[in-house]
């Protein structure tokens, strides 16, 4: 009973002392494509897109290629309609970096829901001439949606999310716990029918 009670205390301490730990993950979308423009692939990022595309920006100089952080490509929102993301599970968006892209200015609206409820509702001006880092800070969201206020396009390039990722000690601890059962199972089966 000693051994059960080691491994369970273990166990025990090891879920107590772990919390998620988080993945960063920075969108560039340079790895994209190449060519002119092209609709952003659902799955891009273990996220799904909708009405976001990507841009080659050196191919409309003097619109595009204003909102570029890292060459050569930049998302955008097709036709100036509102354009979201989602995820199956839970993240925050940390940052990114916006421009208009015809309006020399513009107000760009970010919300963020989880499970169909909105979370955070915020407005941020947005420049044709000089790109605009946001820290939204935005936690656990599964979806994104992005407007302006004239229905605009704009531009988004490096955007950050952080994932969280199940805790490794977290699994050794269920791992620990099922072996613990295990042998305490088998103490019970040697003992004989006192225990039965």
């Amino acid at each position: 009973m000693k051994l059960l009670s080691k491994i369970l205390s273990i166990g025990v301490l090891c879920l107590g002392t772990t919390g998620a730990g988080n993945a960063q993950e920075l969108f560039t979308f340079d790895d994209v494509s190449t060519v002119d423009y092209v609709i952003m692939p659902n799955g891009y990022g273990g996220l799904e897109w909708n009405n976001f595309f990507v841009q080659y920006a050196p191919a409309v100089p003097g619109a595009f290629d204003a909102g570029v952080v890292s060459s050569p490509n930049v998302a955008f929102n097709g036709l100036g309609n509102p354009a979201w993301f989602s995820s199956s599970s839970p993240l925050a968006l940390d940052s990114a970096y916006f421009t208009s892209v015809y309006a020399s200015e513009d107000q760009l609206t970010v919300q963020g829901f989880s499970g169909g409820t909105l979370l955070y509702n915020n407005t941020y001006t947005i420049y044709h001439d000089a790109i605009t880092l946001i820290n939204f800070d935005y936690t656990d969201v599964d979806s994104v949606h992005f407007s302006t206020s004239a229905g605009a396009l704009f531009t988004m390039d490096n955007m950050t999310i952080t994932v969280p990722e199940p805790g490794t000690c977290a699994l050794m601890s269920v791992a620990m716990a099922l072996g613990g059962f295990r042998v305490w199972r088998k103490k019970i089966k040697n003992a004989g029918p006192q225990y039965k």
